[in-house]
C-alpha cells in the first residue's frame, strides 16, 4: 500500500496556474500600453532675457529676442522629420509681454494660439492642464517664480531658477499610473 501512495500522482496544478498567469500578464501589459499613451508632456521654459530699464512689463531685448527665434528654429526643425516625436499641441504664457513674446515665434512656426494666464490664476491653470489636457504635449512660458512653482506643483520636485537661468527648460512627464518624471534641459 505504502508503495501504491509513492506512485499515485500529486494534483498538477500548471494546467490552472498557467491561464490565471496569462490573464495577470495580459492585464499588466494593457495597463503598461494605456498608461504610455496618456503621458502629459508639460514643457516649462523661463521668459527669455529682457530690455534693462524700470519698465514694469518690459519687452524682450536682442539676446531674448535671439533665444526666442533658437527656441522656434529647433523644434521647427525636429517637428518635420518624418519620424519626429509628437508636436506641441497647446502653448500658455503668463499674460506679461516677456513671457508671450517669447513663444511667439514658436506658436508661428507650429500655428499654435498662445493661451495667455494672469499670474493670479497659475495654480488653477495648472491644475487645469493636468485635468483638460491628458495625453498633450504643452508649453508653459513664465517667469522664474511662476515657473518654478509650476516644476514644484507637477512634478513634486523643487528646482531654483536663477536671475541668469534663461536657457532653463523643464520637462515633466505626467503618466496616468507610473511616476511623474523631470528632466532638466538647457537651450
Amino acid at each position: 500500500m505504502q508503495e501504491l501512495k509513492k506512485l499515485q500522482r500529486r494534483p498538477f496544478l500548471l494546467p490552472l496556474l498557467l491561464p490565471l498567469f496569462l490573464v495577470i500578464a495580459a492585464v499588466s501589459i494593457g495597463v503598461w500600453v494605456l498608461d504610455a499613451r496618456g503621458n502629459t508632456v508639460v514643457i516649462v521654459l523661463r521668459a527669455a532675457e529682457v530690455e534693462p530699464g524700470e519698465t514694469p512689463d518690459p519687452n524682450l531685448s536682442l539676446a531674448g529676442r535671439e533665444r526666442a527665434a533658437r527656441l522656434a528654429r529647433s523644434w521647427a526643425q525636429g517637428a518635420s522629420q518624418k519620424d519626429a516625436p509628437q508636436k506641441i499641441d497647446a502653448i500658455f504664457a503668463l499674460d506679461t509681454r516677456r513671457a508671450q513674446q517669447t513663444v511667439t515665434p514658436l506658436a508661428e512656426a507650429l500655428g499654435l494660439p498662445i493661451n495667455v494666464s494672469p499670474a493670479s490664476n497659475w495654480g488653477e491653470l495648472l491644475e487645469r492642464l493636468q485635468r483638460d489636457h491628458r495625453g498633450q504635449v504643452l508649453l508653459l512660458a513664465a517667469h522664474p517664480a511662476e515657473a518654478a512653482s509650476a516644476v514644484k506643483e507637477l512634478a513634486d520636485a523643487g528646482v531654483a531658477i536663477g536671475d541668469s537661468d534663461y536657457d532653463a527648460m523643464y520637462v515633466i512627464f505626467l503618466p496616468r499610473i507610473a511616476r511623474t518624471r523631470l528632466l532638466t534641459l538647457h537651450y
